[in-house]
């Protein structure tokens, strides 16, 4: 087994080494400006929001900083360029006034209909890719604005590097475009939960059982390695019943996970084990998050939904320091459990490989901050 993890770690090193290669290649070519405008605030009133990753974690993110350019600037336009998950969070909680819907397919395409359209290019990405090198310099915006972005010659306006955490860098961004301070965000803004709320409440009153405390259970991030497997996901229910019996736990629905999440709830026959029958949707997820104690997750877009209410999580994080502090909760008395530490920098570590005791203590600090 060992072998087999070296030999794919050694993979993943030369795949690293060919993007490297890929884009120092794209800067030569493509990082250069056509326009030497002086930026000016006043003068931004068309941006693009550059989110095609279409993870919910970062549209979370990024709907702080639509919704203060509503409050202080409703005269930027403003566009994001995304996935249908992105659009659908952001319409719901954060509306934004336009969305590109980006495909590979359709890539030229949305080239052509917006090259020379805006004011403002916005991508607050840690790392730039070869690929957004290419997508960016084909926009042909007026400015760019990033994150310690000062080495490539598009960016003419940056984030300055101390803005660590993603809600930070929104908004530090809202504030280059606008006049006056922007008052302390508590939150993010989320979609209206209040409906699934109670139908989860009725759910739990109808268990009948007894118990201490309501605990909320995600086994999903994105990519395999932060996602459970079926055994591992049910080693973790199956040892939790037997350590904490008073705790009930509530499995949060899953798009595309109901077979995962429906056989373990089957096989384990628990009654303290409820798995909404409801489609999966923001609105539950949160509903749950909501009326948990506390909620158990890797890092994922669950961890910035607890945020979002100012509920406490315990997380699972790699051994990447500069990951957590972007990604890391923000509710309050929020845990954290480390993976273990990887054998190389290309080794990859699967979500369950954590110290069991190390979530024992996270636990009982939370349930302690609570009482």
């Amino acid at each position: 087994m060992q072998i087999v993890k070296r030999v794919k770690a050694k993979w993943r090193c030369i795949r690293n080494q060919i993007k490297v290669l890929k884009l120092n290649l794209y800067i030569k070519k493509y990082d250069k400006r056509t326009h030497n405008l002086i930026f000016d605030k006043s003068n931004i009133k068309n941006i693009v929001i550059l989110r095609w990753d279409d993870k919910l974690g970062d549209a979370m993110m990024c709907g702080n900083f639509v919704k203060i350019l509503r409050q202080y600037r409703p005269d930027i336009h403003i566009t994001v360029l995304t996935g249908l998950t992105t659009k659908s969070w952001l319409n719901k909680a954060a509306p934004a006034d336009n969305y590109i819907i980006y495909s590979k397919e359709k890539r030229d395409q949305i080239i052509q209909n917006n090259m020379g359209k805006f004011d403002l290019f916005i991508d607050l990405g840690t790392h730039c890719s070869y690929k957004d090198i290419y997508l960016l310099s084909k926009f042909k915006a007026k400015h760019y604005l990033g994150f310690n972005r000062q080495k490539y010659a598009l960016f003419d306006v940056n984030i300055d590097n101390k803005y660590h955490h993603f809600k930070e860098r929104y908004i530090a961004a809202a504030q280059l475009l606008v006049d006056q301070a922007i008052g302390k965000i508590n939150g993010l803004p989320t979609p209206d939960f209040l409906v699934k709320k109670v139908e989860l409440q009725q759910l739990v009153s109808r268990t009948k059982l007894t118990y201490n405390n309501v605990v909320a259970i995600n086994f999903f991030g994105s990519g395999k390695y932060r996602r459970f497997s079926f055994e591992q996901a049910k080693m973790l229910l199956i040892r939790w019943r037997q350590q904490f019996p008073q705790d009930l736990l509530i499995i949060i629905p899953t798009p595309n996970e109901e077979k995962f999440t429906g056989s373990l709830v089957t096989i384990l026959n628990d009654p303290a084990i409820i798995l909404p029958q409801q489609l999966a949707c923001f609105e539950m997820s949160l509903a749950i998050i909501n009326i948990a104690d506390f909620t158990f997750t890797p890092d994922t877009a669950v961890v910035h939904m607890a945020s979002a209410i100012n509920k406490p999580v315990i997380g699972v994080y790699r051994q990447n320091m500069q990951n957590y502090e972007e990604w890391k909760p923000l509710g309050n008395h929020s845990q954290c459990l480390l993976n273990r530490q990887p054998f190389c920098s290309d080794d990859s570590v699967h979500v369950h490989e954590f110290d069991w005791q190390d979530l024992v203590l996270a636990r009982s600090t939370i349930l302690k901050a609570l009482a």
